[in-house]
Formats: C-alpha cells, sequence, structure tokens
C-alpha cells in the first residue's frame, strides 16, 4: 500500500491519491513554505505479522537556506 505524505512547517498531511498530495505540494509551495513529498510503502509480514515502512523523497521546496 502506498500513502503519500506532504511535511509543510512542522505539520504533515497524508494523502491516499497522488494528484491529490501534489496539489497541495504545490498549493503550500506557491505559499512560500518549506515543505516535502514524500512516498510511503508500507509492508507486512505474513510470518511476523508485523509491519515494514519505506519512505522515498518525490519533491523538496525550501525558502530558507540554512546557515554554514
Amino acid at each position: 500500500m502506498t500513502v503519500y505524505r506532504v511535511e509543510c512547517n512542522f505539520g504533515s498531511k497524508y494523502f491516499e491519491c497522488l494528484f491529490a498530495a501534489v496539489a497541495f505540494y504545490k498549493k503550500c509551495k506557491a505559499k512560500n513554505r518549506d515543505v516535502e513529498l514524500w512516498a510511503i510503502d508500507y509492508f507486512r509480514s505474513k510470518k511476523t505479522n508485523r509491519y515494514q515502512a519505506v519512505q522515498e523523497l518525490l519533491a523538496y521546496s525550501n525558502t530558507n537556506l540554512p546557515k554554514c
């Protein structure tokens, strides 16, 4: 199962649809906020009945440059 997470200014919102996640990402980016778009894949082991998640960063927009 794949879920998409948009992190915007220390808050997260989850989406099942990529198009909705991208629309929210673009909305936050247009407001000059720091925003990240992640794809999260969940796997369940039938043997141990445990879940595992793999995250992949799809997009990132940063408005503040880090200090060196």
